[in-house]
C-alpha cells in the first residue's frame, strides 16, 4: 500500500538527482512530504520544546539569549539538555527517539537515495531539528560536516534536509557554496574555517541560498561546505 504522506520518485527522477548532486554538491529534491504530515512534524517540535512530549537522554541546545553564536556553548554535555519550555531551542538531536519522525528517517525516499549514494547497509550519524527563533537567532558560520578527529569507523556520505515552515533568505535559510565538495576535507572540516580559507573558498559567486517551501527538502553531501544567517522575520 502506497503511503500517501511521501512522495514516491522514478529511477530516472532518482538518477538526475544523483547527477546534480555529484556536479553541484547539492541537490533539490522537491516536495517530499503531504500537507497533513507537514501540520503532525510542526506539532511533534512544538512539543518537544515545550515538553510536552519527552524523551530521555535527547539533546538539546539552546540559541545564546544575544543571538551570539560564538558565545553558544558547544560541546558542554551539561548544556546539552532539555532545561525548560522554549522556542528558542537552536537544535534538538536524536529524532530516532520519536515514532513520527523515525517514520520520516525510514521513509522509501530517503532508503533509495542511500542505496544510489552509499549502498544496502546505510546507519545515521544523526537526525535532527535546527530552529532559528524570530527572537535573536545566531548564524551557522560556513563549515562542513565531516572531520578526520571524529572517531567514527567512515566518513558521513550526505544530509537530507527538510523545511517544515518554509526558509526563505530572510529567514536564515540554508546556504553552501557550489562545487566545495569536490576539494574534500577543507582544513579541519567541520570547525570554523581561517582567513586564508575563507579568501579561497567563500566566492560570492559560488555562494547559492537554497529557499526551501514548507514540505520541501534538499540533499547535500557533507563535504559542502554551507551555513546560515540569522531569522530578520519575526516568524518562527
Amino acid at each position: 500500500m502506497i503511503n500517501q504522506d511521501y512522495t514516491s520518485f522514478s529511477e530516472t527522477h532518482l538518477n538526475n538527482i544523483v547527477q546534480e548532486f555529484n556536479l553541484k554538491g547539492y541537490a533539490y529534491l522537491g516536495q517530499i512530504i503531504s500537507s497533513k504530515l507537514i501540520l503532525k512534524l510542526k506539532k511533534r517540535t512544538e512539543d518537544l520544546m515545550m515538553g510536552r512530549v519527552k524523551y530521555k537522554n535527547m539533546f538539546f541546545k539552546l540559541d545564546d539569549p544575544g543571538g551570539d553564536y560564538f558565545k553558544i556553548k558547544h560541546q558542554d554535555i551539561k548544556n546539552e539538555v532539555f532545561s525548560g519550555p522554549s522556542n528558542r531551542y537552536k537544535k534538538i538531536k536524536d529524532l530516532e527517539y520519536d515514532s513520527l519522525f523515525l517514520d520520516l528517517i525510514k521513509c522509501k525516499l530517503f532508503r533509495s537515495i542511500s542505496e544510489k549514494l552509499i549502498g544496502n547497509e546505510v546507519s545515521s550519524m544523526r537526525a535532527m531539528i535546527l530552529n532559528k527563533s524570530f527572537i535573536k537567532s545566531s548564524i551557522l558560520p560556513f563549515h562542513q560536516d565531516v572531520s578526520e578527529n571524529w572517531p567514527m569507523t567512515g566518513k558521513p556520505k550526505f544530509t537530507i534536509w527538510l523545511s517544515l515552515n518554509g526558509a526563505s533568505k530572510r529567514n536564515g535559510c540554508l546556504k553552501v557554496v557550489e562545487g566545495s565538495h569536490r576539494h574534500g576535507i577543507i582544513g579541519d572540516g567541520n570547525n570554523l574555517l581561517n582567513k586564508k580559507l575563507k579568501k579561497r573558498f567563500l566566492k560570492k559567486k559560488n555562494i547559492k541560498y537554497l529557499e526551501l517551501k514548507a514540505g520541501e527538502a534538499v540533499i547535500f553531501s557533507n563535504y559542502t561546505l554551507h551555513g546560515s544567517d540569522k531569522n530578520l522575520t519575526k516568524k518562527k
